[in-house]
């Protein structure tokens, strides 16, 4: 199997950017498969997790596709004692692409937005719920994204494990060199046609008011205050006991 896996967090345009590319039906089903709300199934063992994954996320091509957030890496090492993208890679011929969102404001402003109102997509309709502005869960989501990147950063560069790099805003008027990069890493030709989704930008007026909301906040209060509760500090260490199998060590300098 041919397969591509999305390393990024959420609400950096990766459900967007994989509903393009699956369009084509031929360069797999990305989604968060790990998410086993959206697996279907709770697997019993990792080689039914794999094999789920690769059905779920495949095209009748041979192709297959999963995004991955550090947090579904951290749970599948906690459930089944596998790094799955490590497997993934010994096992089938993987492509990766990292990607990212500069603006790490608006997004962990999204990000707090969707989690509070649970529209995680556009096609969500979430009309009636009027957003709450909420500093510290903006606070935490950013920590959170920060971490996140870092984190896969980190992993690509220990692993050493060539990677594409793209960042969402770069591609915001033309996704194609996205999709050219999952035709090409699936060994499949770049499809001539026009790619097709339903989503829509979530942007509104609220995440500007949100945004100079958040930092006039940001320059009077507390940030520190509003940690998340469960960080793994992002050092050697960690990532050294993650790759190597090992429990990360929770809130320890």
């Amino acid at each position: 199997m041919k397969g591509v896996a999305i390393l990024t967090e959420a609400r950096s345009g990766s459900e967007w950017l994989g509903s393009l590319a699956n369009s084509t039906g031929l360069l797999g089903n990305s989604a968060e498969w790990l998410d086993t709300a959206n697996l279907g199934f709770k697997p019993k063992s990792f080689d039914e997790l794999l094999s789920a994954v690769i059905d779920r996320g495949g095209t009748a091509n041979g192709r297959f596709a999963v995004k991955l957030f550090p947090r579904h890496l951290h749970w599948s090492q906690a459930k089944y004692g596998a790094d799955f993208l490590a497997e993934c890679v010994r096992r089938h011929t993987m492509g990766l692409i990292l990607l990212e969102r500069r603006d790490r404001l608006r997004q962990a402003i999204s990000y707090c937005r969707a989690k509070a109102s649970g529209g995680w997509r556009s096609t969500m309709d979430r009309a009636d719920l009027v957003p709450q502005y909420d500093f510290a869960g903006i606070c935490r989501a950013y920590f959170l994204i920060e971490q996140s990147y870092a984190f896969w950063e980190a992993y690509l560069r220990l692993a050493d494990l060539p990677h594409d790099h793209f960042f969402y805003e770069d591609l915001l008027d033309d996704p194609r060199p996205y999709v050219a990069s999952v035709a090409r890493q699936l060994s499949v030709e770049m499809p001539d046609c026009e790619f097709k989704t339903n989503l829509r930008l979530q942007r509104d007026t609220h995440t500007e008011e949100w945004v100079e909301r958040f930092q006039d906040d940001a320059r009077s209060g507390d940030v520190l205050a509003h940690l998340p509760e469960q960080v793994a500090p992002r050092n050697f260490e960690n990532f050294t006991r993650f790759l190597l199998k090992k429990q990360m060590r929770i809130g320890q300098a």
